[in-house]
């Protein structure tokens, strides 16, 4: 089964909850940065097929992260919401969340800077990136048959649509704000905001 087919195979599944599938023992991780504590949190939802959110995280999540994230006044978390072609972009979020320790940021690091040239033979990147990270071959093809982790994902995605009314990527909520779009000055406004900054 090729891979594209695989992750069709595997989407239909978490949707219409058909046969159970091996399962490895990895759960579901969330990716956090910065303090608990802090006063904002930030939750993206992005897609790994998006090339708006590639260029969010590139350029302009290490500003956020140099003015907000390490300074302790934003807790950021990254959430999965998968856009065409959708089972790509579930299957390198799956990667991700299966990635050892602190490399599942690697790999949707690595997706996001190899995006314009992985489609031309998606297993065979994402094979590379999930092996730079920890995943072997045979950890690889457990991870997409994680039946858990598969609903984990579109039961996150649902709650955003229901919850959240996220329709589109990347977006944000700032605390309980919505923010839309890859341009960094309307998500930095609504930070400041909710720190309570007033601009001179």
């Amino acid at each position: 089964m090729t891979f594209v087919r695989k992750a069709v195979t595997l989407l239909a599944i978490a949707m219409f909850a058909g046969a159970a599938l091996a399962a490895d023992a990895v759960t579901y991780k969330e990716f956090v940065e910065g303090s608990p504590k802090a006063k904002v949190t930030v939750v993206e939802y992005a897609s790994l097929t998006c090339p708006h959110c590639a260029r969010f995280f590139l350029n302009s999540y290490p500003l956020l992260k140099k003015e907000y994230v390490d300074t302790g006044k934003v807790k950021f978390i990254y959430r999965d919401f998968p856009t065409a072609p959708e089972t790509l972009a579930l299957a390198g979020a799956m990667l991700a969340r299966c990635a050892p320790g602190k490399n599942g940021m690697k790999v949707i690091e690595a997706i996001y800077k190899g995006q314009d040239k992985w489609y031309e033979d998606p297993e065979k990147n994402f094979r590379q990136y999930a092996k730079d990270n920890g995943i072997d071959d045979a950890a690889f093809d457990a991870c997409l048959q994680n039946k858990e982790l598969q609903n984990t994902i579109m039961t996150g995605i649902n709650k955003a649509v229901t919850d959240y009314h996220i329709s589109s990527t990347p977006s944000f909520l700032v605390n309980d704000t919505l923010v839309e779009g890859e341009i960094y000055a309307p998500l930095k406004e609504a930070i400041d905001k909710a720190l309570g900054v007033t601009k001179s």
